[in-house]
């Protein structure tokens, strides 16, 4: 599932979180929505890609090993595509096709990332505690340029304490 998921995630990693949460949580009841949600939190607060989640839900699901194989099915295959098709690309600079594809992408991406804070935002906003925190770090991060993680991370601590 994870090599699929990785093979789909044009766009970076977020595109794939709505399909990876219909995997996990809703095909294979792997972990819950509310699981899910503290990974996706955990990999937004750890150095590198969020998609390293994927690495939480591996070890969930069988320990160690299922860890590493996540991690490997995750970033392997995209690793090996974006190095094949990276030497293409180079080839076809100024080409007005190239340029097409890549203006005609944005949009694509652009959704798949709004649904996946859809999708997120399912699993996080349980509660009025929750939903007014999700409402202020929303206004912050459109409003600022604090760091996600911190935004992240401040979150966390409020949830913490007014959820206790």
């Amino acid at each position: 599932m994870f090599v699929v998921l990785s093979l789909l995630g044009f766009g970076g990693g977020s595109a794939i979180i709505p399909q990876m949460h219909a995997d996990v949580v809703d095909r294979y009841h792997w972990i819950s929505s509310a699981t899910f949600t503290q990974f996706f939190a955990l990999g937004k607060l750890a150095p590198g890609p969020t998609t390293s989640m994927a690495a939480l839900v591996g070890y969930a699901v069988a320990g160690a090993l299922g860890a590493v194989v996540a991690t490997a099915a995750i970033f392997l295959p995209a690793a090996v595509v974006v190095y094949a098709v990276g030497h293409g690309w180079d080839r076809l600079r100024g080409n007005p096709w190239r340029d097409r594809f890549a203006r005609a992408m944005a949009p694509v991406v652009l959704g798949l990332m709004w649904a996946g804070v859809v999708t997120l935002a399912r699993g996080a906003v349980d509660a009025p505690v929750t939903a007014a925190v999700a409402v202020v770090a929303a206004i912050v991060l459109l409003r600022t340029d604090w760091n996600q993680a911190v935004l992240v991370l401040a979150a966390g601590i409020v949830g913490a304490f007014a959820l206790r």
